[in-house]
């Protein structure tokens, strides 16, 4: 599992003009070109060197990097951050440092170099890099683009994350935002994430949650045509009902939401991560609290912010973002503290970078645009009732199509 993720991001290293050696090198700096040295390769040489490798704990806060080749003891003492983001066990690292003695002393370090999707499918080919494996030529993916110009400006997702059905406040709240939407045409696609009840299940929980999916149910079909014509996705969160606490995890059990299938014709429970297709982009789905596991499992902390508008809460989770894209996948983290199932790991994997990933993170309301990926964070709708509409075909301009944005409250 990490030697794969490990070769994706090497491979992806390797691409950039940084890391290609020229035929001819010129007179100036432009000319000049690194080399990444395997760990193996340290033993017997001084000077600075540039590696490639994932930090592990060996021994008990002892942490080394490791590649392929071998492993070597850190030293963090001098290290210098240069990228933003968080750097946490199982972390996979570009450094620049000197072994001495048999430990590498770290002087520079940062995440690795990343490239946009479109980049990513030039290099490593359309086939490759669809996951549904549904488009067969670049020739379908052109005919698809042109699709999504005529007919896809109109589709829309509503996401809300942790829906508190066990809340009454909040079912009247979604009752009032389904009336909202009721005369769209077409009807957006509602995309509810977990957690579905404010306190993790207990001996009755299964019984309860029936229950509260029931009266969801009763609140959709007040509004027939949503209930006829909408389509629904249910993503789980990390305390609800079914295997928890290990990635990715699957569907909420369908003996819980037997009666809402078989009244709204559309509703589907997925896994989470969840991934969808519209036309020709890709929008992946995560319910996790990634900003809190990030900020107590980091080595180093992350660089402060020089822009002075840009909040605590928002750089955290500007952090957060750019450490999952940057790194490939949803959970780089130790797997102590996030649990993965090794055969499934390739379902968290973001290479290429998806159109869009929406989180659902138990921080403010976000919206980033991170090497053409929109990165998005409906915020808690127990706590303000919050959501996000998100537009994949937004405003179409002759270079590129935009998406379109839009954070919306329940009144």
């Amino acid at each position: 599992m990490f030697a794969q993720r490990y070769a994706l991001i090497q491979q992806r290293i390797l691409r950039q003009d940084i890391f290609q050696p020229k035929l001819v090198q010129g007179m100036n700096s432009e000319g000049a070109h690194h080399t990444l040295t395997p760990v193996e390769s340290l033993l017997g040489r001084s000077g600075r060197r540039f590696l490639l490798g994932m930090i592990v704990q060996v021994e008990e806060r002892k942490y080394y990097l490791e590649d392929h080749t071998g492993q070597i003891p850190l030293n963090f003492s001098e290290s210098s951050l240069l990228t933003d983001g968080f750097i946490t066990e199982n972390s996979i690292v570009l450094i620049e440092g000197e072994a001495i003695d048999g430990v590498l002393y770290v002087h520079n370090l940062g995440s690795p170099i990343v490239e946009n999707r479109q980049d990513a499918i030039n290099a490593i080919g359309l086939q490759n890099t669809d996951m549904f494996n549904s488009i067969g030529s670049l020739g379908e993916l052109e005919n698809l683009r042109e699709q999504e110009i005529k007919h896809g400006q109109e589709g829309m997702f509503v996401v809300l994350s942790d829906v508190h059905l066990d809340s009454p406040a909040v079912v009247e709240k979604i009752d009032r935002m389904l009336e909202g939407y009721s005369d769209f045409s077409p009807l957006p696609i509602f995309v509810f994430m977990g957690n579905f009840t404010s306190k993790p299940l207990s001996g009755e929980g299964t019984r309860a949650m029936m229950s509260y999916f029931d009266d969801l149910t009763n609140v959709i079909c007040k509004h027939p045509d949503i209930a006829r014509d909408g389509r629904f996705v249910f993503v789980p969160g990390p305390n609800d009902a079914g295997i928890s606490g290990i990635l990715p995890r699957g569907p909420i059990p369908n003996y819980i939401t037997s009666s809402l299938r078989s009244k709204v014709r559309h509703a589907i429970f997925a896994s989470n991560p969840c991934r969808m297709r519209y036309f020709s982009k890709e929008i992946v789905f995560f319910r996790d609290d990634l900003v809190g596991k990030m900020r107590r499992h980091t080595l180093i902390e992350p660089r402060e912010d020089e822009d002075e508008m840009t909040s605590g809460h928002r750089q955290l989770s500007r952090h957060a973002i750019k450490t999952v894209l940057d790194q490939g996948h949803l959970s780089p983290l130790p797997l102590l503290a996030s649990p993965i199932y090794w055969q499934h790991d390739h379902a968290l994997r973001l290479y290429p970078f998806p159109d869009a990933l929406i989180v659902g993170d138990r921080v403010e309301q976000y919206y980033e645009n991170y090497e053409e990926c929109d990165t998005i964070n409906p915020g808690p709708f127990s706590n303000g009732f919050n959501f996000v509409a998100y537009s994949p075909i937004g405003e179409i301009s002759e270079e590129r199509i935009n998406s379109d944005v839009e954070f919306s409250q329940v009144p």
